[in-house]
């Protein structure tokens, strides 16, 4: 009789929801051969091979999408059922703010979990850039926001979840004519990005012009790809999304590491519309760094 244990259920699904084995491994804290040996312990038991290889990139075979169902499946009531024998007293309403970057299926996976755990709480969310998130914490409509800033703006009341860096990302064959304008592709008429370019493009003479915005990583990218123009991206978030799914990837793209000024590093924090964290916000910061910041 085939029995499935629940910690390779587990593994399986943070497989998919990293794009890998080796980030899988640093979300589930453990070493990438111990995830691998899971894996290999479980096509074992079923005699079924759950992953190929295509173009060298390890993806799920026809019959580990069919286990990866039901492991979800399994996970999920595994966790409602413990969360059941363990109910908080943590009561209250927490309304937050995330970023695109962080609303990926690993921040819906620990907003659910939070929510099982602490059935109490009223937890809502909202999506959006950094400057809106900015003004929904000044006018109250929001109690905590992940966002992005950079390091000079951090406040000593953020909650500081991760270093990264911004980089000039590009199509392969486009042609920087500093001489001209420089095509500009932006998320968003306020995005903070833009605007360290124009005071940073500034300052050697040089300047851009708006050619295409757009709200979403996947878009602005596209747009890119193109040769519509060059933009500014995180390179953790560009990176993570490419492991992840099978319709975006790298090619057609480079980074620019020599005419245009070095983009200064960003900081992911939480930061709070009353300026310190409640128990509610503590939870699920702890919720968050465990599951979300070990992945790069």
């Amino acid at each position: 009789m085939i029995t499935l244990d629940i910690d390779s259920m587990r593994a399986l699904t943070v497989i998919a929801e990293c794009g890998g084995v080796t980030r899988a491994a640093k979300r589930l804290n453990l070493s990438q051969s111990a995830v691998s040996h899971k894996m290999k312990r479980l096509e074992g038991r079923l005699n079924r091979n759950l992953f190929t290889r295509i173009d060298g990139k390890l993806v799920f075979s026809a019959d580990g999408e069919k286990l990866l169902d039901y492991a979800r499946r399994l996970v999920r009531l595994h966790d409602e059922a413990c969360a059941s024998f363990h109910q908080s007293d943590l009561a209250g309403e927490l309304r937050l703010g995330i970023t695109e970057d962080v609303s990926a299926p690993g921040m819906a996976h620990i907003l659910s979990s939070f929510s099982t755990s602490f059935p109490n709480v009223s937890l809502t969310s909202r999506v959006a850039h950094t400057p809106e998130l900015m003004r929904w914490l000044q006018a109250g409509e929001i109690d905590m926001a992940l966002i992005e800033v950079f390091e000079s703006d951090l406040l000593a009341t953020d909650h500081a979840l991760g270093r990264q860096q911004i980089v000039w990302l590009q199509a392969e064959d486009f042609v920087l004519d500093t001489a001209r304008p420089i095509p500009f592709v932006t998320y968003h008429r306020d995005c903070f990005y833009k605007a360290w370019a124009e005071r940073a493009l500034g300052e050697l003479g040089l300047s851009l012009c708006v050619v295409f915005e757009c709200p979403s990583i996947e878009g602005m990218v596209n747009a890119v790809r193109s040769g519509l123009g060059i933009g500014l991206v995180n390179l953790g978030v560009l990176d993570q999304r490419h492991a992840g799914s099978r319709r975006t990837d790298s090619r057609g793209l480079k980074v620019d590491n020599s005419v245009l000024p070095a983009p200064p590093a960003i900081q992911h924090v939480a930061r709070f519309s009353s300026g310190i964290s409640t128990r509610q916000m503590e939870k699920l910061l702890e919720a968050i760094e465990t599951e979300l910041v070990t992945q790069p």
